[in-house]
């Protein structure tokens, strides 16, 4: 099975400069993993109103930091 890894951020936003250098430390584990970095200004889900999140297959996983062992333990 495919795992979609998306994560929505916005400019200016120490929090999802984190959430990008943790999704790019699992990217190099995992290169495997399908990944899409979008800004929420092009994200058309209205959902969506806080960044950084992170969506696995297109189900919010989490809103802010990313915890790195809970995201292994739900894609691996």
């Amino acid at each position: 099975m495919n795992i979609n890894l998306t994560l929505i951020i916005s400019a200016n936003c120490q929090t999802c400069y984190r959430a990008l250098n943790t999704l790019a430390k699992i990217r190099l584990a995992y290169p495997n993993l399908l990944t899409e970095i979008i800004d929420i200004n092009y994200y058309h889900d209205k959902r969506i109103l806080i960044t950084p999140a992170l969506l696995i297959n297109n189900h919010l996983f989490c809103y802010g930091d990313i915890d790195e062992t809970k995201l292994l333990a739900e894609i691996i």
